[in-house]
């Protein structure tokens, strides 16, 4: 190479490089060693080069600057070139010198077909002559073995097939090292070496020379093997996979004692006794059966699909699809256990060490294990074999429902030789028995039964006190009673009992005790009077409480003193009080406890024995089921409602309520009687009176008035409560019944659009319009893609044929302004439509026109700055497109659309809630202000209890009164023509260099984080955020926040690996990014890679966005780049049929928005959307928070339940964990 650069200024080399680089340099010709070129500069200028022996004998150009003698920056530009052209010259030397050694290298050989291209791979390692002179050197001094060809198709891609070419390379003084090279048929996808050399280098293999002796030996020797065996050829992955199927068909039909994919595989269970346990093995296999010796490695067997080997050589397929029917229940029984076990050992062992836990041939059956094998067992049985014995004993068990006969005997105890009486002996005999998680099962002879619940209760108690299956129980003679009279007739109900010496033991048994209450009213309270009972004895159970009955009490044999101290603790949770001299319990006139007795008390001592009263008791009264007649009736656009008690005296009612309020569970009228506050009727009346936000004296007045807004809310409130009596008039009636029956509303769509629209947008119009009769606004919440528009436009261009007056005014967001005015002419081109744009005077000028148009259309943005024009203007609708703009309440946008006069509101979003219920009362702010109570009101009762308490009352009642107001249909459910949308998430692995810069910033944030508590993190979370996008930046492109960065983009590569896929599939592609400087990367990319693309963000001008949208739905362009948040909404891209998102975002709808851009209304191809994930990130957590996010609107509409959450410092720490 000339050396000449130290003759030029830097400033002056700069400048040429630039002429340079910028292919200034025209018609460069070389004669004699001297080169002559032309230059545009200001003008062309000619440069003349003189070249003797590599050196610069002269110099010159007509240009001014050398005029003066000095070197220019033209002369410069050309030695530039001259180099390059000496590279390319010397470039092509080396590669021919390369062939030819290459062709030396070959041996003579029958003609054999080669699929790998060795001098096209060679090209594409850039080798020079030394480096392969070097490598045969290596060779012949035996530096480098050869060690082995690997072959397959690269991860990721469909055709590539690839050789992994290995040996090992040796180095004085040095280990052996490892050398490798992975190749496709022309050229190098990656390698490695240890020399020294590469080692010290440092080499980044990928976009790099592999001008190393040692890989040059090794490509050589590849060379040689080639020679000798034929590697590769052109079939694709597709195809191989194709052929092996046949070919393994074809070699396990030829294999002896194989069982092919033909014979269907049978699993036998096999029970086994030992030591009164109970354990489960299998066989399985066709015409032979084969045991199961390891049930772990069986599992991963029929896992893989792989082959299985039985006995000495038998090979099975275990795949899951060879498995009979029945069969496979026993799999899946299987795979749960191992997994059970295989987590049961890992909890146990992972504090101490780990190792593999494997179940072997035999599962020890419990609990669920039981329950489900019972159920599994067919009609024929299952093999069992006991070897409890001192023989095996085999036989076939079938099942069985059939409770043990348990037969108990009760005898006289004899504890010495002496006859005097101690007690009794309570023995029998138990099968053993096998718990399941509430039966249990038992073996009998050749059935194997189920015990049913209830028994198994009563048995419970035995099989703990079992010993060999023998129960042998004493009872003591001061517990006969208790055996007697509490124990034997429970058993009685369950088992055989033989009383044995039954004369004799009862005259040791003392009567049974039965006890009476006497309940009377003294002075409006109520007392009670408790007596047990002993044949013709009579004792008060208050003699435990006098001191001169206790002692005698106690000794006492003839009187159960465990049971009459039993009902006098009893007494005393009913009774607060005691009055020995009365001898009788009373209340003490403590209105709860009277309460109390009279709701439960009284049930209570009816099951400890007879209960009578005395006549003021029974007056004491709890009314049940109070009756309420609801009146309601509508006029004059308001609602009247009217409240009437038949049980409840008008007057009281305010005082029930009022008690209500105070948490009281009874309201106790003037008359002595009670109310439960707890009634379906009171309960009712209570929800009305909150949800309608009345007050209890408002709510007792007679006829009250309220928004006809809440009848539909009022309507579904009595259709839940039958204990309210209803009466309706016409017009209430009719206004509900106009509401359930939306398809035969009486509203006929204009006859231009009656062929265009679709069913269920008919029913949106009539739906809109039938709000638009009874003077309430909606939102048309239809899923994305639907056609939201055009019903909207049906019902203006139907309000026009109807001859109604005003002009209508559509909000939307400035990209989709000039959208309407195209839907606008298509559909309804006898509108006057206007839209609002241009400088400020002319815009002034449209709106004072207003009335000259059917429709004006304008943006959020230019309404906040127009608003004060719009002052006298009323207006027959106003219709807010992308309603979700005005999701923040406190915003001028939100602010403006609700200034405006309009005699009809309606708002259109395909995200009615996109993170926070805030938003929806926006929405319902501007529809109908006061539907859903002031913001502070609705945060109290919908937002804080639905979001972090999950209140499923809450939510409920929310649910009911929006629904009404809300239509929403999904694609799903109305486009059943419209084509699949298949979803799928592909991960990208960080390199080395990409995971330090990310766990740096992960371990910097954690620190951050460690040092504030919540109240800290709340202050910071603009910092916190801005930390946050950071490390979503490394996952994208560590360049975007590295200036410097060098090293590879693992979600780059994987997003042009997928893109290049798509297209050459014949795919149109929107990719869509967050980051408007991801989008720059791509597109430089893009350009490197001459790949056709459109490109939307923010800063792109509303027409300019429209006609990309037109050129890329009817050329060939191949990929629409799109900003996020500035073509996530409004635009119709249905020319598309991949969708990928670059980086994940927390709000899922607005990705989803994206996708529908795709996904809608006159797509006719499967809609592909791929999700780009660093794999184990940030990014991958994100997606899970997408999930716990995702259908809070879904759930507000349907009504299902759901929560959503702000991010707190403790979630956040989970996301960086």
């Amino acid at each position: 190479m000339l050396e000449w650069k130290e003759q030029f200024s830097k400033i002056i080399l700069n400048r040429g490089e630039t002429y340079f680089l910028q292919k200034r340099v025209k018609n460069l010709t070389e004669k004699n060693g001297s080169y002559t070129a032309y230059v545009v500069g200001e003008r062309g200028y000619s440069v003349y080069i003189g070249i003797r022996d590599e050196k610069i004998t002269r110099m010159s150009c007509n240009c001014p600057y050398a005029g003066g003698g000095n070197k220019c920056k033209h002369m410069a530009a050309v030695l530039f070139a001259i180099d390059d052209l000496k590279k390319e010259e010397e470039e092509k030397k080396a590669a021919e010198e390369v062939k030819k050694i290459l062709e030396e290298q070959r041996v003579s050989r029958p003609e054999r077909y080669q699929y790998f291209d060795l001098s096209a791979i060679s090209e594409d390692m850039q080798l020079d002559a030394l480096s392969i002179k070097e490598g045969l050197h290596l060779i012949e001094k035996k530096k480098i073995e050869f060690s082995m060809v690997t072959t397959g198709y690269l991860d990721n891609y469909e055709e590539d097939f690839v050789a992994q070419i290995e040996g090992m390379g040796k180095e004085e003084h040095r280990n052996p090292f490892c050398v490798s090279l992975l190749v496709t048929r022309a050229g190098i996808q990656a390698g490695n070496c240890g020399c020294k050399k590469c080692s010290s280098s440092n080499y980044y293999w990928m976009n790099k020379s592999y001008n190393c002796p040692y890989q040059a030996a090794l490509l050589l020797q590849f060379e040689q093997y080639l020679q000798k065996h034929t590697v590769g050829d052109a079939t694709d992955r597709k195809s191989a996979f194709f052929l092996s199927a046949f070919v393994s068909k074809r070699a396990k039909n030829h294999v002896a004692d194989v069982v092919g994919n033909n014979q269907v595989l049978v699993l036998q269970p096999r029970l086994v006794k030992k030591c009164r346990e109970l354990k489960l093995s299998f066989k399985v296999g066709s015409s032979r059966m084969f045991v199961i010796k390891n049930l772990t490695e069986f599992c991963e067997h029929v896992k893989n699909g792989e082959m299985m080997t039985f006995g000495n050589n038998t090979q099975l397929s275990v795949k899951q699809e060879n498995f009979s029917k029945n069969s496979l229940e026993y799999l899946n029984f299987i795979h749960q256990i191992v997994m059970e076990e295989n987590e049961l050992a890992r909890r146990i062992e992972s504090a101490y060490y780990t190792r593999n836990h494997e179940v072997s041939s035999s599962i020890e059956m419990y609990g669920w294990r039981l329950d489900s094998l019972f159920d599994m067992i067919p009609k024929s049985g299952i093999e069992y074999e006991n070897r409890d014995g001192s023989k095996k004993e085999k036989r076939i068990l079938v099942r069985g429902e059939k409770n043990p006969d348990i037969q108990l005997t009760v005898d006289k105890y004899k504890l010495d030789k002496q006859n005097e009486f101690h007690g009794i002996t309570v023995k029998g005999k138990i099968p053993a028995v096998y718990r399941g998680v509430k039966n249990g099962y038992y073996i009998d002879n050749t059935i194997f039964n189920r015990i049913d619940e209830t028994f198994m209760e009563q048995l419970e108690t035995f099989l703990y006190m079992e010993n060999g299956g023998e129960i042998q129980l004493v009872i003591g003679r001061n517990h006969l009673s208790d055996f007697y009279y509490t124990v034997l007739p429970e058993l009685e109900k369950y088992f055989t009992v033989v009383e044995r010496n039954k004369e004799e033991i009862e005259k040791y048994l003392p009567p049974e005790v039965l006890f009476r209450f006497f309940l009377d009213v003294e002075d409006g309270d109520i007392t009670c009077k408790a007596f047990a009972c002993y044949g013709e004895k009579e004792y008060s159970v208050l003699d435990l409480k006098r001191e001169k009955y206790l002692q005698e009490f106690q000794m006492d044999d003839t009187r159960e003193t465990g049971r009459e101290a039993e009902t006098a603790f009893i007494m005393e949770q009913w009774f607060q009080q005691v009055d020995l001299e009365r001898d009788c319990y009373f209340c003490n006139r403590d209105e709860d406890n009277i309460y109390r007795i009279l709701s439960e008390g009284v049930e209570a001592l009816l099951e400890l024995g007879e209960v009578s009263s005395t006549d003021r008791f029974r007056r004491m009264n709890i009314i049940q089921k109070p009756r309420v007649n609801v009146g309601v009736s509508l006029s004059n656009g308001l609602l009247n409602l009217e409240i009437i008690t038949d049980d409840i005296p008008q007057a009281e009612l305010l005082d029930l309520l009022k008690s209500y309020k105070t948490k009281k569970k009874f309201y106790r009228l003037k008359n002595g009687d009670f109310v439960s506050l707890d009634d379906e009727s009171v309960l009712a009346l209570v929800e009305m009176m909150e949800s309608l936000h009345l007050t209890p004296k408002e709510f007792v007045k007679g006829k009250m008035q309220i928004p006809a807004y809440r009848t539909l809310y009022l309507e579904k409130m009595l259709e839940e409560h039958e204990t309210l009596l209803a009466s309706r008039d016409s017009r209430f009636r009719s206004l509900v019944k106009e509401f359930k029956t939306v398809s035969e509303a009486d509203f006929e769509e204009p006859k231009s659009l009656s062929r265009v629209l679709r069913n269920y947008q008919k029913e949106g119009y009539r739906w809109l319009r039938v709000l638009e009769e009874n003077c309430f606004g909606g939102i048309l919440a239809d899923d994305m893609g639907l056609g939201k528009t055009l019903q909207v436009i049906t019902m203006l261009l139907a309000a026009k044929e109807e001859k109604k007056k005003g002009v209508s005014m559509i909000v939307c967001p400035a990209s989709l302004v000039f959208n309407w005015g195209e839907e606008f002419a298509q559909f309804a081109p006898k509108l006057k439509v206007v839209l609002i744009s241009g400088n400020q005077e002319n815009r002034n000028r449209l709106i004072s026109e207003a009335e000259k148009y059917d429709v004006l259309v304008t943006s959020y943005d230019l309404l906040k700055r127009d608003i004060s024009n719009y002052e006298g203007i009323k207006f027959q609708y106003e219709v807010i497109d992308e309603a979700q703009y005005i999701k923040n309440h406190t915003t001028e946008a939100a602010k403006a659309v609700k200034i405006i006069a309009a005699k009809h509101k309606y708002a259109l979003t395909g995200t009615p809630i996109e993170n926070r219920l805030s938003e929806l009362w926006s929405i319902f702010d501007y529809l109908m202000p006061g539907f859903l109570y002031s913001y502070d009101t609705f945060k109290r009762e919908f937002e804080t209890p639905i979001v972090k308490n999950d209140d499923e009352e809450a939510m409920n009642r929310l649910q009911k009164m929006v629904h009404p107001f809300i239509l929403r249909r999904l694609k799903e459910n109305v486009l059943k023509d419209l084509p699949d949308k298949l979803e799928e998430v592909q991960y990208a692995k960080f390199e080395k260099e990409q995971w330090k810069l990310y766990d740096a910033q992960i371990v910097h944030m954690q620190q951050v984080l460690a040092e504030q508590d919540e109240s800290d993190f709340q202050k910071n979370k603009l910092k916190i955020l801005a930390e946050i996008t950071k490390l979503r930046q490394i996952c994208c492109d560590p360049a975007l926040c590295f200036e410097n960065y060098k090293g590879t983009s693992a979600k780059m590569e994987a997003c042009m690996e997928l893109v290049n896929r798509a297209i050459e599939g014949g795919h149109k592609i929107l990719l869509f990014s967050q980051f408007t400087s991801m989008l720059d990367l791509i597109e430089k990319e893009f350009q490197k890679q001459k790949i056709s693309y459109y490109v939307i963000t923010g800063a792109t001008l509303k027409e300019k966005r429209l006609e990309m949208v037109k050129k890329f739905n009817a050329d060939d362009t191949n990929v629409f780049l799109i900003s996020l948040k500035a073509g996530g909404t409004g635009l119709n891209l249905t020319g598309a049929d991949v969708v990928i998102h670059y980086d994940p975002w927390w709000n899922l709808a607005v990705q989803n928005q994206a996708t529908d851009r795709a996904h809608r209304i006159g797509q006719k191809k499967k809609v592909t959307v791929y999700k780009l994930l660093a794999k184990n990130t940030i990014e991958e957590k994100i997606q899970k928070v997408q999930e716990n996010k995702k259908n809070l609107a879904e759930q507000i509409l349907s009504g299902e339940m759901g929560q959503i959450g702000k991010l707190t410092r403790d979630e956040l720490m989970d996301l960086l964990s």
